[in-house]
């Protein structure tokens, strides 16, 4: 029974312990597994927030510098390895991320340039995937698109410097890209979706086609600032149609292929450059020696060569050409031409082609370059007063350059300083008027240039030896009799900002002033004419600088983005563009 009594009452006590210690146990064993699915959910959340981490970061890679993300074995993948060699790239979740990211900085863009100071330039450019007789068959992979429909902006901001950003950047067939309406629907689209209608004052556009914007430029009528929008004529696409006037004849004569041949020149495996530089270079290169007789040697007794007619087409080529060469070189192989530089060049230019048409002889000569002549005059009517008015608010000039130039010529270019400075007092009373706040003062130590770089191939020139900027204003007749001549005795009453700038004697001349940088410096002791200055100056009157500008037909997209959907290809290109430090401060 002791042992029965013992046995029951140690089991009794043992079920009763064993109970009291589950009692017991019970919570602990609830916490610890809360606080085990508790450390598993975040373990899970902090995955998730590292991968999204991951990928934001491989999107800010994609985009800066436009590696395709839909391949799965390409770069970011090998960079990302290199942390987490686990790591299996999942491109629906990068591209996502990309669009993710262009959406964030999208209103960032859209409210910087809502709440800009200065007024905003619009561009249209037709991107292609070749040009001329570079077909879809070079390129590796699928081919959703070949054209493209770039919208960008240009605007000086507080601190007088450049800024160009694309907006968009859409994929169009062909057929719609020679529609009428798809430069002013793609204007349009734009300037609704960022909300910046009342801050465009110009529109940059192409040369040789009718964009149908007149009835969109009326429909708008006056606002604060600008009574109408400007079209401005893009510079180095007139400089290319003129060069493809004289080009066209030895094109079509299959001179270039003779050429090609005497010179041992390599073919990109295009039939024709896609430089009109080169071309000219590989020409001059064939009239120098022509005319040493080179091609007399022995060795070339084989070769086809020109004719005497065609050496004649050569020729005229090489010695026009070469005139649009010069003023260009100075425009655009350096920094980027602010819009007070090209009055004096373009001036230049006219002179020079006036004058070989004098100088010239040859029938075929002669119609060549009344027929370029011809084509630069309708650009430089169209354009005059805005580069004169820019040209005026240069310190190097004010108005003694456009007085000195108006006085050489009896035509009606003669009275057009007046208009000028007529205009220009307009624009600076609707800006008095306005309620526009004055410029902060802001310090007068020397800052970086208030330039900026349009394409990702061109280089900071302050970084390059002096003797490799182009200097060419030694050559310009009409230049050098203007900075010999004393100017006009033009009287100027001080009764405004306007008036005091012109009675100041103007700056000694210097080709590497920078005009805006001047203005930023000068813009507590011209509050208001500042803003006009910043404004003009800061007009983009050509969408190509550096080798750029010598396309000689229209430039080419990258590779890549004609293989990615539409959303997908705007969102990389712009935000390529954008500033990376503003819109994503880390940028990996």
């Amino acid at each position: 029974m002791d042992n029965g009594d013992l046995d029951s009452g140690s089991g009794s006590g043992s079920g009763s312990g064993m109970k009291k210690k589950q009692k017991l146990n019970d919570p602990v064993d609830d916490k610890h597994e809360a606080v085990v699915d508790s450390s598993r959910q975040e373990e899970k959340e902090d995955e998730e927030v590292v991968e999204k981490r991951r990928y934001r970061s491989m999107a800010k890679v994609a985009i800066g510098n436009l590696i395709n993300p839909t391949l799965e074995n390409s770069t970011i993948t090998d960079m990302v390895h290199i942390v987490c060699p686990t790591f299996s790239l999942d491109t629906c979740k990068l591209q996502n991320a990309i669009l993710e990211l262009y959406r964030e900085g999208k209103d960032k863009i859209k409210k910087l340039l809502k709440e800009a100071g200065g007024k905003l330039t619009l561009s249209c450019e037709w991107m292609v995937l070749g040009d001329w007789k570079w077909t879809s068959e070079d390129i590796v992979g699928p081919i959703l698109h070949q054209d493209f429909m770039v919208i960008s902006v240009y605007v000086a901001d507080e601190d007088f410097k450049m800024r160009k950003w694309i907006l968009a950047y859409h994929p169009h067939s062909p057929e719609d890209m020679k529609a009428k309406g798809v430069y002013l629907d793609s204007f349009k689209n734009v300037v609704k979706d960022y909300e910046i209608e009342s801050k465009v004052s110009t529109l940059l556009v192409p040369n040789n086609v009718d964009l149908g914007l007149d009835g969109w430029i009326e429909e708008r009528g006056e606002c604060q600032i600008n009574p109408n929008v400007l079209l401005i004529y893009c510079c180095s696409d007139v400089f290319r149609l003129m060069v493809d006037d004289l080009y066209k004849d030895i094109r079509m004569s299959w001179l270039m292929d003779l050429v090609r041949i005497l010179l041992g020149w390599e073919s990109d495996g295009r039939l024709y450059p896609t430089h009109w530089t080169h071309t000219l270079h590989k020409l001059q290169t064939a009239v120098d020696m022509e005319a040493k007789d080179v091609f007399e040697d022995d060795k070339y007794d084989y070769y086809d060569y020109p004719c005497d007619e065609e050496w004649v087409r050569i020729r005229t080529f090489c010695k026009l050409a070469g005139c649009i060469y010069k003023v260009a070189k100075e425009l655009f192989d350096g920094e980027y031409p602010t819009a007070n530089v090209y009055f004096h060049l373009l001036v230049e230019l006219k002179v020079m082609l006036k004058d070989e048409i004098k100088n010239g002889d040859g029938e075929y000569f002669l119609s060549k370059g009344k027929e370029i002549l011809e084509r630069f005059d309708k650009y430089w009517s169209d354009m005059f007063l805005v580069l004169a008015t820019a040209s005026v608010l240069d310190p190097r000039f004010k108005m003694k350059y456009l007085d000195f130039y108006c006085s050489k010529n009896s035509d009606d270019e003669g009275s057009k300083a007046k208009t000028v400075l007529d205009y220009l007092r307009s624009l600076y009373s609707r800006y008095a008027a306005s309620d526009i706040s004055p410029l902060p003062e802001r310090a007068v130590e020397p800052t970086p240039r208030c330039i900026f770089y349009m394409f990702e191939d061109e280089v900071d020139e302050e970084e390059e030896d002096e003797e490799k900027k182009p200097n060419g204003y030694g050559e310009f007749a009409f230049f050098q009799e203007y900075l010999k001549s004393e100017g006009c005795s033009r009287e100027f009453p001080e009764s405004s900002e306007l008036d005091s700038y012109f009675k100041q004697p103007v700056l000694e001349w210097s080709k590497d002033l920078d005009a805006l940088d001047w203005w930023r410096k000068e813009s507590s002791k011209y509050p208001i004419l500042s803003r006009v200055a910043r404004d003009v100056l800061s007009i983009p009157v050509s969408r190509g600088t550096s080798n750029r500008a010598y396309v000689a037909d229209k430039r080419e997209c990258p590779e890549f983005i004609v293989a990615l959907e539409g959303e997908l290809l705007n969102a990389m290109m712009c935000g390529e563009s954008w500033p990376a430090t503003l819109i994503w401060p880390s940028r990996y």
